[in-house]
């Protein structure tokens, strides 16, 4: 006979008792994840469009699901219109909602992403369009798999909707 398990256990109640501020100070850490995922996700698209590609391992490191697929496609779209974009995004990004309050596993961000230095050029250097980018809103929604936060949906608005 005897105990199927040798590890100490953890009394009934402990975690729930933490007092306030470790909650609000946890909050702001997986916050801070969230954000730098959200980031990073729009950081390896940059580099990945300045040659339009579509298969980069990059990509999927902060981004799953339809998100990764909104991204692989326009890049894969690009490549073959011989387009690459070059420049960088501004971003204001806030974390709207955290869930469930414990141990958060799904985020939502509000941004208001700015291409307006981020241009699509030819392959042989000459400007894609003459459309002028600007400031879009922007949501995306993160979910959390294997300690990593990842964008799941991305949803992006026309420009001048922030």
């Amino acid at each position: 006979g005897g105990s199927a398990s040798t590890s100490p256990t953890t009394k009934p109640g402990t975690a729930a008792t933490a007092a306030p501020a470790s909650a609000a100070q946890t909050q702001a850490a997986v916050s801070s994840q969230v954000i730098a995922s959200y980031r990073t996700m729009w950081a390896n698209l940059v580099t990945a469009a300045e040659t339009s590609d579509f298969q980069s391992p990059l990509l999927a490191q902060h981004a799953t699901g339809d998100a990764l697929t909104l991204l692989v496609q326009g890049l894969a779209r690009d490549q073959l219109h011989d387009i690459v974009t070059r420049g960088v995004t501004v971003h204001h990004p806030v974390v709207r909602s955290l869930s469930p309050a414990t141990d958060p596993t799904h985020a939502t961000v509000a941004d208001c992403f700015d291409d307006t230095r981020w241009i699509e050029y030819t392959t042989d250097g000459k400007r894609a369009n003459n459309t002028p980018g600007g400031r879009r809103a922007t949501t995306a929604d993160l979910v959390k798999t294997d300690d990593t936060w990842k964008v799941s949906q991305l949803t992006i608005a026309a420009t001048g909707t922030c």
